[in-house]
């Protein structure tokens, strides 16, 4: 009967979500041993601003903080910024000297700015990091470890949500969990393949010829970073993370703000995903599953979340008030599925915060509590983004950056200076 079809297909679809975190955090917990040979050491910055002013004059304090590295060039390049954005970039030029270079351009979007910024690379290898991002003084050198692999064209680094004065604290809280999720149980787990699917823009290494061959920052999209990720991989690059290079970024606290990040977010995976989804088939393989991996868990597994928790609570109610020969297996498969999901929410958490706890300790981040709003609120947004995200590109919408609203509380300073923050 129909009233039983919501009811099943929800139940086995959260039930296979968690199953399938299990053998993701069982990968993670595996150690992925980084490499032996004496490292690369001379590495350019850049870091694309609209609108930064609050933020960007600290993120290049911190890149110039930087040890056990030859900064060649911070490139700082500004897509038309309607704040001070120009003049706060033109002011830490005045401080730090030829070693920071600011360019200018009308604004054109993140990727044109980066690719703008490639432009004055004369380095092999390069990191970008966003304005509102501060590393810590280790981070780029672990970054560049990787790269006596040549194979290896780009690496991820650590994030930690580092907002001091968050205004909603249950955003916030299920903000800094899903991080440590992201970063400590996936990032971990495709790490051990080597095939990492987003180096993401706020920290990533990158070596520059491999980019080059892939034509640089891809634009027309909302995912400039996944972008060139996958264009890398299907190029037969390894990508990888680095669970030490540490920086602290400012993530939205708000709803608003979460929703506009999320919809900014599955707009440009599924947009990238569309776009990359021939070279990936066809080359089969590990490239067409790890395609098709990605657009089960971004851009469809989503959809479900907003409309499940509607429908299964009534299809419950309605199975259960049919009569007595409907309650044993109902409840049956509600136990089962609390279980699962549950049992698998407290061992992944349990898991992630542990590795990155000393780190927020050190930086003197507040300890934040999970509630139930803010377990619940990331799954909903993202589902509800991800309706939008498919309705924007179905009717052709085009996005910009879609800036959000920065505060300016992202500190790096209070963090020691070596060793705190060391990965097993």
């Amino acid at each position: 009967m129909l009233i039983f079809v919501p009811f099943v297909v929800l139940a086995t679809l959260s039930v296979f979500s968690s199953l399938q975190g299990f053998v993701l955090l069982a990968v993670a917990r595996k150690p992925v041993y980084g490499p032996r040979e004496e490292p690369w050491r001379q590495v350019s910055v850049l870091v694309p601003c609209f609108n930064e002013e609050k933020v960007v004059s600290k993120t290049i304090d911190s890149i110039l903080a930087s040890r056990g590295v030859e900064l060649d060039r911070v490139i700082c390049v500004d897509d038309g910024s309607t704040d001070s954005t120009l003049e706060v970039l033109y002011e830490a030029q005045r401080r730090h000297g030829d070693v920071l270079l600011v360019l200018s351009q009308r604004n054109r979007g993140k990727a044109a700015a980066l690719n703008h910024a490639l432009t004055a690379v004369g380095t092999e290898f390069f990191v970008s990091v966003d304005a509102d991002t501060q590393v810590l003084p280790g981070t780029l050198a672990r970054l560049l470890d990787h790269f006596t692999d040549p194979r290896v064209a780009a690496v991820s680094g650590q994030m930690i949500v580092g907002n001091r004065r968050p205004a909603q604290d249950f955003v916030y809280a299920a903000q800094v969990r899903e991080y440590e999720s992201a970063n400590n149980i996936e990032r971990r787990a495709f790490a051990r393949l080597r095939r990492i699917t987003v180096i993401p823009g706020a920290i990533g290494a990158f070596r520059r010829s491999a980019v080059a061959e892939a034509g640089g920052y891809p634009e027309g999209t909302l995912a400039e970073d996944a972008h060139l990720t996958l264009a890398l991989l299907l190029n037969g690059h390894l990508t990888t993370h680095e669970a030490s290079a540490t920086v602290l970024t400012e993530a939205p606290d708000t709803m608003a703000g979460l929703r506009r990040q999320r919809v900014r977010w599955a707009t440009g995976k599924t947009q990238v995903l569309l776009r990359v989804a021939g070279p990936a088939l066809r080359r089969g393989g590990l490239a067409a599953a790890l395609w098709l991996y990605l657009l089960w868990n971004n851009s469809i597994l989503p959809l479900v979340w907003l409309p499940s928790a509607v429908l299964l609570p009534l299809s419950t109610v309605a199975l259960l008030v049919r009569g007595p020969e409907t309650v044993t297996w109902v409840m049956a498969v509600c136990v089962l599925t609390l279980a699962v999901n549950w049992g698998y929410l407290v061992v992944s958490r349990r898991f992630a915060r542990s590795l990155d706890a000393a780190g927020r300790a050190a930086a003197g981040l507040v300890e934040v509590r999970t509630g139930l709003r803010s377990t619940a609120v990331i799954p909903l947004v993202g589902s509800l983004a991800t309706w939008v995200a498919w309705a924007r590109i179905l009717t052709g919408q085009r996005g910009g950056w879609d800036k959000l609203d920065r505060s300016g509380d992202v500190q790096v300073r209070s963090f020691p200076a070596e060793g705190a923050l060391d990965a097993d």
